[in-house]
């Protein structure tokens, strides 16, 4: 009985003034979460309902600026671009992250080795990497072409040919993404009871059936998260085409945030830059939410 009601006193609510010491720890970083999140997003809705620019005074124009996004059709091809990139980097990376996990998790010879070196492109700066991979991709003396050459084949222009820019540009991020799926795979993989395995080995399973009917389905809530992270990361990628292709070919390569770039510093047309990052910080804050709420039902 004593026991009973010291565990009801426990899991009373406490007042504000016997939390005091732990709101005062929290001010801080509540104040620097308000200055450095909060406050950036609220000016930013602020700012695209108005024609804000250093070339002419500042009016609301209300909703004006989202308007014009639906007939961009600029808009519509970076949205498109973005979704391509979205799709080219995010399932690839996944499928060879889980391959790459389930290989080195086992006892095989030197596989802290091989997990070291696939995790190293994540690493490397990524503006270095871009470099790098420009010098690959290099259409008169890169490794690449030069390989082609050698096997009786033409160069390609990879990121100068619109076809192909984009594609070069997945290939590369597939490289540097890699090694995070890999890792996030390998933390899931050691919390499988290894008696499910064995179980299934004794009662005669082949290693594709372990693999898609255990692995797979025990790493769903680990696919999901990555998933989500490779997503919103892909939504936001800039630094790699601003090295690389600039937008470019004809606008191939133009991703949402690149052209909010552009717009913002290229045509000083802050305000419409400033609804296009509301409109991608709204479809991201949507997909994780969604996302969150089919995790959290799938773990229920």
């Amino acid at each position: 009985m004593a026991l009973q009601s010291s565990t009801a006193l426990a899991r009373r609510p406490q007042s504000f003034t016997q939390n005091w010491s732990a709101y005062a720890f929290l001010t801080p970083a509540l104040i620097i979460l308000f200055l450095s999140l909060l406050l950036p997003a609220a000016a930013t809705v602020v700012m695209s309902l108005t024609d804000i620019s250093f070339l002419r005074p500042t009016n609301f124009v209300w909703f004006d600026n989202y308007i014009k996004l639906v007939s961009d059709s600029r808009f519509r091809q970076a949205v498109g671009n973005t979704a391509y990139y979205t799709v080219g980097v995010t399932l690839p990376t996944m499928a060879l992250g889980l391959l790459a996990a389930v290989a080195l998790n086992g006892k095989l010879r030197g596989r802290i080795v091989f997990r070291t070196i696939f995790y190293l492109p994540v690493l490397t700066s990524l503006i270095a990497a871009a470099v790098v991979w420009m010098y690959v991709y290099e259409p008169y003396s890169g490794p690449i072409n030069g390989t082609l050459a050698q096997l009786g084949l033409p160069p390609q222009p990879w990121l100068q040919s619109p076809n192909l820019a984009m594609t070069s540009l997945i290939v590369m991020a597939i490289w540097r993404d890699f090694g995070t799926a890999m890792i996030i795979y390998l933390a899931g993989l050691q919390d499988i009871p290894r008696d499910i395995y064995e179980a299934a080995r004794l009662d005669g399973a082949k290693t594709k059936d372990v693999f898609f009917r255990i692995t797979v389905p025990m790493l769903s809530n680990v696919t999901f998260y990555l998933m989500i992270i490779l997503i919103v990361q892909t939504f936001q990628v800039f630094g790699a085409i601003y090295v690389m292709t600039n937008g470019g070919p004809l606008g191939s390569t133009e991703t949402i945030v690149f052209q909010m770039y552009q717009t913002a510093f290229g045509y000083t047309e802050f305000g419409y830059a400033a609804a296009m990052s509301t409109v991608l910080f709204l479809a991201i804050l949507l997909f994780s939410i969604i996302g969150t709420k089919i995790m959290r039902r799938g773990e229920s």
